[in-house]
């Protein structure tokens, strides 16, 4: 009997052992929206902020690349499919091993996440995320809880205890933006600036005890600092992120470990000094950090070539590097060199100007010849609601008379005032102006070699009228498809005529 108890005792070590000592897993479920709601216009930055987001998470942060989901432009249907995907991967394991971690980049507000016209309610997102069979659940989202007057308070970042327990279990939300508070963008982060902070505090940034691991705690007290002071001093309209914990237990909960890979990079000590890192080829912050005077401060980045700019007491000054996979770099005043010294829009507001260039192919009908067709590319200067715009092209049109042959090639240029408004997620655009230029006649004869060939030339110019609908395929690109009216006046044999047209084109642009 005794015999026979050891081996079962034995046999349940060995049975559980797997599970008991089974990797943690984190799954990741990553969100971008650049189109709200009809009134809210399109934004510019959130397929960035997922993409950096999941990079961060995959590389520092233990999760799987196939434990990565990332949705761009998803409808709410396809944002709980993805919650659905996650939960079918974590039912895969036990529950106390997974951490799920969810992230939204778009518009919102104090209830509800906005996807392309749909709103998604908050209560009913943390009802998915809580069906996922995950001892810890990190939901972070980057977008405006405004739906009253911006309010402020003045509570410090959230304080998570360190209690040494195997696994913290339960909730965390990390918001932007504390209630009634709009979230931002930055050109020059080409990014939210909270997620900027968050991601760059994940690299190392944020680690304030030097252990080379980046807490929950010390990510949400770097970045709810940063996004404080870059929105006091780039915009003046002051950003407090918030966060609301409901934990179980708690622990250190660690996000990511900056040693794992990559190349280390750390700065000299100094007093007030800010450091921007650049990608070389790139003209967006990809991190920035704050000197100490007590200690160097690590930062983990991924292998490359980069810029980094120093800039303290009012002058500026840069280095240049190349780093290597498992290279550790440590940056000394002496590799500076002086040189010459964002802008932030609120989430759902695009900044006050615009260029866009598209590039497309119309085609139609004129009363003269019947079939017109060729390409145009045109140039807009865009406000919010308004838009001029000068373009050009080359229309082929051609008919068939008694005897001859007539082909027209006409080269043009237009200049365009237009008008504006978004509805269910697409751009109304309607306007008129003007078109000029000049028109190429070639007559040939069809029989024999009478009557003889003719070649002329000839100008014309008159309005025209358009209106078209706007697609976004992905920030900055989008789709336009057109129909334009015009009535072009020329002079033939001594006489104006008029010659009415109608075409539809459809074009690829961009904005910058």
């Amino acid at each position: 009997m005794r015999t026979l108890v050891v081996v079962l005792a034995a046999l349940a070590v060995w049975l559980h052992a797997p599970s008991a000592f089974a990797e943690p897993v984190r799954i990741l479920v990553a969100v971008a929206s650049t189109v709200g709601l009809e009134a809210e216009r399109p934004l510019r930055f959130p397929v960035n902020d997922a993409g950096r987001v999941r990079d961060v998470m995959v590389t520092l942060g233990g999760v799987r690349p196939e434990h990565a989901f990332v949705m761009n432009e998803p409808t709410r249907g396809q944002l709980l499919a993805g919650i659905a995907r996650a939960k079918l991967e974590a039912e895969k394991h036990r529950a106390d091993e997974v951490t799920l971690v969810f992230y939204f980049s778009g518009h919102g507000d104090r209830d509800a996440l906005h996807l392309g016209g749909e709103r998604i309610l908050l209560g009913d997102l943390s009802r998915r995320l809580a069906e996922v069979p995950a001892g810890l659940r990190l939901a972070v989202t980057d977008a405006c809880r405004a739906t009253r007057d911006k309010g402020f308070t003045a509570e410090e970042p959230f304080s998570v205890t360190s209690v040494h327990v195997a696994q913290a279990t339960g909730q965390v939300w990390l918001h932007a933006s504390s209630d009634g508070e709009a979230a931002q963008e930055s050109d020059e982060l080409q990014g939210a600036i909270f997620t900027h902070a968050w991601l760059n505090g994940l690299r190392g940034a944020a680690d304030s005890n030097g252990d080379a691991r980046v807490t929950l705690e010390e990510s949400f007290a770097f970045a709810h600092a940063q996004t404080l002071l870059r929105s006091a001093k780039s915009s003046g309209v002051l950003q407090k992120p918030e966060a609301i914990v409901t934990l179980r237990e708690t622990a250190p909960i660690v996000l990511t470990r900056p040693l794992t890979r990559g190349a280390t990079l750390s700065f000299p000590r100094a007093r007030d000094a800010h450091f921007l890192v650049y990608l070389a080829d790139a003209k967006s912050v990809l991190s920035e950090m704050w000197s100490s005077r007590e200690r160097r401060i690590g930062l983990r980045v991924p292998a490359g070539h980069y810029v980094v700019q120093r800039r303290a007491g009012g002058g500026s000054s840069t280095a240049m590097l190349a780093l290597t996979e498992g290279e550790a770099r440590d940056l000394e005043e002496r590799d500076f060199v002086s040189s010459p010294h964002g802008r932030i829009a609120r989430k759902g507001e695009e900044r006050e100007r615009a260029h866009e260039l598209s590039a497309g192919y119309e085609s139609g009908w004129n009363a003269r010849t019947g079939l017109v067709h060729g390409p145009q590319a045109t140039y807009a200067y865009a406000w919010s609601f308004l838009a001029l715009a000068l373009g050009g092209g080359v229309d082929f049109s051609g008919r068939t008379l008694d005897r001859t042959e007539e082909r027209l090639v006409s080269g043009y240029g237009r200049a365009s005032l237009e008008l504006r408004a978004r509805m269910n997620g697409v751009t109304l655009r309607f306007g008129g102006g003007a078109r000029g230029g000049v028109v190429s006649q070639s007559v040939e004869p069809t029989q024999g070699s009478w009557p003889a060939a003719k070649h002329d030339r000839a100008s014309f110019i008159g309005p025209e009228a358009f209106v078209a609908g706007r697609i976004a395929v992905g920030a900055p690109w989008f789709v336009d498809l057109a129909a334009t009216g015009r009535l072009l006046f020329f002079r033939e044999e001594s006489q104006m005529r008029a010659v009415l047209g109608l075409t539809a084109g459809m074009s690829l642009g961009v904005r910058f």
